[in-house]
């Protein structure tokens, strides 16, 4: 009887063994032959978009660290509701990811019947970048400075109006924040063809921008517009001769757009920590500085679990902007 019941604990544990061996081993082979496909990854805006260039040139980047093919997907409509939402619905297996921007954390407080989650929906990943807006004002606006342009537009209430790309957005959200912060009246035209914004802008239709620097460039140059002010937290390398928003006089202006990879939740802690160094590594790579900086963004990386505190902080940041301003849809 002894024998026997020996004989069924040794059968018991080493089944148990097997079991627990079993279940580890598909984990440990997941995450060593990941990636075994290409990745897709899917941006929530239209092809030649900011987010868009921004995504390709880094995709481009991690495909060459992870030797393996990565697709872009513009899924764009809805303040980038239908993408994201097309992420927070796929299988949490690392194939489909979500290349975020800052309206992802504009949107609980715009959108509160959201078709997702935000932060149970979702995990980041890592952040990769941060792109600064700058203010730009038509050159007919008097002043040389924004303290100057407030003082002009504050003179003629109504009168002027300020730009953006569409309703919600992060350039909507940056207009919005100065009218209620500078004290002015001024009506906000929302745009759908960001081409069109910068025309109207250079031939005085709309006044006041707050957009990325390199869309601006054509304008500057031409003579049509003033760039004022960047929304960064400090001057950037390559427009060091821009003040921040704050050194002009707003303090706690700090609004520039930024970007991120984020995959659908429960996808398994080993695949997000190999994309998460691999995203490491392109940020530290001086080939993708050098074809990121042109486009006037700055890298700025973050690994998942800052990304993830930085995402609930923005969340509250930008409710409390949006209630301050009262800027609801529309």
């Amino acid at each position: 009887m002894g024998r026997t019941l020996s004989s069924a604990l040794s059968w018991v544990l080493s089944l148990a063994i097997a079991l627990t061996f079993a279940t580890l081993v598909p984990l440990v082979a997941h995450s060593e032959t990941y990636p075994s496909r290409p990745i897709r990854v899917i941006v929530p805006y239209s092809a030649g978009s900011g987010a868009d260039i921004t995504a390709r040139q880094t995709m481009a980047k991690l495909s060459e660290f992870l030797g393996q093919n990565i697709i872009i997907e513009n899924r764009p409509g809805t303040s980038a509701i239908v993408g994201t939402d097309a992420v927070a619905k796929a299988a949490p297996d690392g194939y489909t990811l979500l290349f975020g921007v800052t309206q992802h954390a504009i949107n609980p407080t715009l959108q509160p019947k959201l078709p997702y989650d935000t932060l149970k929906d979702f995990v980041p990943v890592a952040r990769v970048t941060d792109q600064p807006l700058y203010m730009a004002v038509n050159k007919a606006l008097p002043g040389k400075n924004i303290a100057e342009v407030i003082e002009h537009i504050k003179a003629a209430p109504g009168k002027y109006n300020y730009a953006s790309t569409g309703l919600g957005t992060s350039i909507h959200l940056a207009g919005a924040y100065f009218a209620w912060r500078a004290g002015v009246q001024m009506s906000h035209i929302p745009y759908t063809n960001a081409s069109q914004t910068l025309v109207d802008l250079g031939s005085n239709e709309v006044q006041v921008l707050f957009y990325t620097y390199q869309p601006l460039v054509p304008q500057l140059q031409a003579g049509r517009i003033k760039i004022l002010g960047s929304t960064g937290a400090a001057r950037s390398a390559w427009a060091p001769d821009i003040p921040t928003m704050e050194e002009a006089g707003m303090p706690g202006f700090v609004m520039p757009a930024w970007h991120g990879v984020l995959a659908p939740a429960k996808t398994p802690p080993e695949i997000v920590g190999i994309l998460e160094k691999a995203l490491a590594r392109v940020a530290q790579d001086p080939d993708y500085k050098k074809t990121i900086e042109p486009t006037g963004t700055d890298i700025y990386y973050a690994p998942s679990k800052e990304f993830g505190a930085f995402i609930e902080s923005e969340i509250k940041r930008f409710g409390e902007i949006l209630n301050r301003a009262g800027t609801k849809l529309p």
